[in-house]
């Protein structure tokens, strides 16, 4: 049966929190619910990401966070017919995908075992098959099959980095709001021990920022790595924390929550 299960997606953003690692805030995640809930018109998801109420209709369904958690997510309803069909279609690619990995990894082993009988060492790596090899027909399946939102808190200094063929950029998708955003793409991971890196895909994905937050500065650290970082004027201060909220996944949900989420409510709060 192909796959429906969400939770093998390979994210592209390492968000690398400078500020606080600490529990949930209770006010922020009632706040980004409220915020998202109208744009996310969803049936409630169970355990197996199906609508609570059993419909083969509805697209999508929602999972709320609970009260001290800052996570939305969004799940492709898998009784859904048109799901099930996109699923068995991307099955195929997968198992192509796959079956050239097993390729790779059998001419790495037949290599290493024809040099070491030549010369009695090896000097090359053979490449292990993963889940990772689903390639980018399974993480273009996975990242368009659901969508995750994540709040943060943040103060001065936050950065993170996203891998990215495309550079990202801000938008003025959030009027009034600070909004970097990278459309979905692909990308190729940098060779490692003479092996050439693999095409991997970059989700869309959009970054909204609450509070004295100015234009963040973007730029491309090395092979497919972009660093953006709240170092210019206007960053949060000691004692003004600000909020991100991450927004990952299916292009279309995403710019449905920034267009339609009740921004003003996450603003409200973080300017006090």
């Amino acid at each position: 049966m192909p796959r429906v299960a969400l939770s093998t997606l390979v994210w592209c953003a390492a968000m690398s929190l400078t500020a606080m690692a600490q529990a949930a805030d209770v006010p922020l995640s009632a706040a980004l619910v409220k915020a998202v809930g109208k744009a996310l018109p969803f049936p409630v998801a169970t355990d197996e990401g199906t609508p609570a109420g059993g419909s083969v209709d509805a697209v999508w369904t929602v999972r709320w966070p609970a009260a001290d958690e800052l996570r939305v997510e969004v799940l492709a309803n898998p009784l859904n017919a048109g799901n099930r069909d996109r699923a068995l279609k991307a099955e195929q690619e997968i198992q192509k995908s796959a079956m050239n990995a097993q390729l790779r990894s059998q001419g790495d082993y037949e290599r290493a075992l024809k040099e070491f009988e030549r010369t009695g060492r090896t000097s090359g790596s053979i490449r292990e098959i993963s889940l990772r090899d689903d390639g980018l027909a399974g993480e273009r399946y996975d990242a368009e099959s659901q969508l995750t939102i994540v709040a943060h808190p943040i103060a001065a200094g936050h950065q993170f980095t996203v891998a990215t063929s495309t550079m990202p950029a801000v938008s003025t998708a959030v009027p009034g709001v600070v909004v970097v955003r990278v459309p979905a793409n692909a990308y190729q991971e940098e060779a490692v021990d003479g092996l050439p890196g693999m095409a991997r895909y970059c989700p869309e994905q959009a970054w909204v920022f609450f509070g004295p937050v100015g234009a963040p500065e973007i730029k491309r650290l090395s092979g497919a790595d972009v660093d953006v970082s709240l170092t210019g004027a206007g960053q949060p201060a000691a004692g003004q924390p600000g909020t991100v909220v991450w927004i990952s996944g299916n292009a279309a949900l995403v710019e449905q929550v920034l267009t339609q989420a009740d921004w003003s409510v996450l603003r409200a709060l973080a300017e006090g």
